[in-house]
């Protein structure tokens, strides 16, 4: 379950390159935290600059405006707290953010946004137990909210369940249809249970509208060694990300039982790759069942 927890985080984040944001919840949560007035208050026009910085993965930024509103005395705002338990998950301070989320008023209108923020929390925790019990437990009042079964699949992923994430995800799909966000993690879930060409068929529809999206072309590499296909360098790949390619394409060829494949895709990844990556060249010694402990290579 390990290498499918990595492909979804590596399917959650905005850009392969911003691993800290990848528990933001912010890109796919209800609309809910600016005023409904017609001419908004500073503070609404503040809060939401917040919220779009958490949803491009902006953590500085957002850290920076997180503090000028408690300097400014904004901490009794409820939609600054789930704000700052959001930006807490994202810099991997999940802990931390389960007693902020814990003193928000449940019957607040972005409830079922919270409910995805402890959720996350309580993955990053490993607390799934009572991850479990809170979607149980808000089922009734969520079902009809997307962030609702997304969060819901991620724990169903970390619990080994990928038949039970797939559902999920379908739900929020069919909530959501037009979110891309969506049916990448569909694609994920698809992957982790062995449905390597409906994951394929997503990731490919999606890779033209999301050409910057590096996580979203590893994860389609990952799928077509899956099926025993060999990916294709692109014109702009270095090699670091080309080692990277490689290298997931091996996983998935590997994750098929196709292991001379696997082996010859991994191997590739290590001469390409311009620095010595340890866990890369653990996954090469484990299939082709010899101490590679060589020297660091570096390519030309």
């Amino acid at each position: 379950m390990a290498r499918h927890s990595v492909i979804l985080a590596l399917m959650v984040i905005a850009a392969l390159g911003s691993c800290a944001s990848q528990s933001s919840l912010a890109q796919n949560a209800e609309p809910h935290l600016a005023s409904n007035e017609a001419d908004p208050t500073p503070l609404d026009r503040d809060l939401v600059a917040l919220d779009q910085a958490l949803a491009g993965g902006r953590l500085v930024e957002a850290k920076e405006l997180l503090e000028r509103l408690e300097v400014e005395g904004a901490t009794r705002d409820p939609r600054l707290a789930l704000l700052r338990a959001e930006w807490l998950i994202a810099v991997g301070r999940a802990a931390d953010a389960l007693p902020v989320l814990a003193v928000i008023d449940s019957d607040e209108p972005a409830r079922c946004r919270i409910v995805a923020a402890r959720s996350m929390a309580l993955l990053a925790t490993a607390a799934w137990d009572d991850a479990d019990q809170l979607f149980a437990h808000e089922e009734a009042s969520c079902s009809d909210e997307p962030v609702y079964w997304r969060g819901r699949a991620r724990l169903h992923l970390a619990r080994t369940r990928p038949a039970e994430a797939v559902a999920a995800l379908r739900r929020a799909t069919a909530l959501e249809p037009s979110n891309d966000e969506v049916q990448g993690e569909l694609a994920v879930a698809l992957l982790a249970l062995g449905e390597a060409g409906d994951a394929v068929r997503l990731l490919a529809a999606l890779a033209p509208r999301n050409p910057g999206r590096a996580d979203i072309r590893i994860n389609l590499d990952y799928g077509y060694g899956m099926l025993g296909q060999r990916p294709s360098r692109a014109v702009g790949d270095d090699d670091m990300f080309w080692s990277r390619r490689l290298q997931y394409a091996g996983l998935g060829a590997s994750r098929a039982d196709r292991r001379r494949l696997a082996e010859a895709m991994l191997g590739q990844a290590i001469l390409v790759r311009p620095r010595h990556d340890a866990e890369l060249w653990r996954q090469y010694e484990e299939l082709s069942g010899i101490d590679a402990k060589g020297p660091t290579l570096v390519s030309n």
